[in-house]
């Protein structure tokens, strides 16, 4: 690991957390096509999900407030389900393929929301759904935003309640994904000092996010939704062909 790959994993992850404050998500869609580009795949996974799930628990206790607690219950039980198939997918596949998902899921997303599909009510079979793939992709990608957001994006909910039940999720979810990696031996030494070095902009990134976060409106919010995953996909991409 030369100087340069860990001072611009650093600098990723920041930036990485100034998003996902203001969105409720988007840490991991945005650090790991970014930080694929300086470091392995698999190490920028286990990487991001190790300091997206600081981020999200940092968040999830200040929007504790305002989430749907049924519903973070069911996505949570999904996520337990699913984490398990996601790891045995980063053990078996290889560095391309992961690349190749990750630009198949957000562009799947990115498809249903460009419809405008509208769910006013909540479903226990669209979360429960929505918690298995998120726990499937959070072990194998960490980018386990995308079906979590797509189900509660379709309900067009206050961004304070989108960002209280998400952050809760993707807090609950990281523990199970951390605890399976620690399990299966994914915490070598350069992971943990990308870990370690990146802890000061994870900081700074969360606190300029909260600070700012008030002057996205909910209609600006939907349009940063889609705008964010539309940049993530392109950086994805490009990092697939470049491989």
């Amino acid at each position: 690991m030369t100087p340069d790959q860990v001072a611009l994993s650093a600098v990723i992850v920041a930036f990485a957390a100034v998003v996902q404050t203001v969105t409720g998500f988007g840490f991991a869609l945005m650090a790991v096509p970014l930080l694929s580009l300086v470091i392995p795949t698999e190490t920028a996974v286990v990487l991001s999900a190790s300091l997206g799930l600081l981020s999200s628990s940092g968040q999830a206790y200040t929007e504790r407030r305002h989430g749907d607690r049924p519903t973070i219950k069911r996505m949570l039980l999904g996520a337990a389900v699913g984490a398990p198939f996601g790891l045995l997918l980063l053990i078996v596949t290889t560095e391309r393929q992961l690349r190749i998902v990750l630009v198949v899921v957000i562009a799947v997303f990115l498809l249903i929301n460009v419809r405008n599909i509208n769910l006013r009510r909540p479903s226990r079979v669209v979360d429960l759904v929505a918690g298995a793939v998120s726990g499937a992709l959070n072990t194998v990608l960490s980018t386990n935003g995308p079906p979590l957001v797509m189900a509660l994006h379709v309900r067009h909910l206050t961004p304070q309640v989108f960002r209280g039940t998400l952050t809760a999720v993707l807090a609950g979810s990281g523990v199970i994904t951390v605890a399976l990696f620690a399990l299966s031996g994914r915490y070598e030494r350069d992971i943990v000092v990308l870990f370690l070095v990146s802890l000061p902009g994870l900081a700074a990134g969360f606190a300029l996010g909260v600070r700012h976060r008030h002057r996205v409106s909910a209609a600006r919010f939907r349009q940063l939704v889609i705008a964010l995953l539309a940049a993530t996909g392109v950086v994805a991409l490009v990092g697939l062909l470049v491989a």
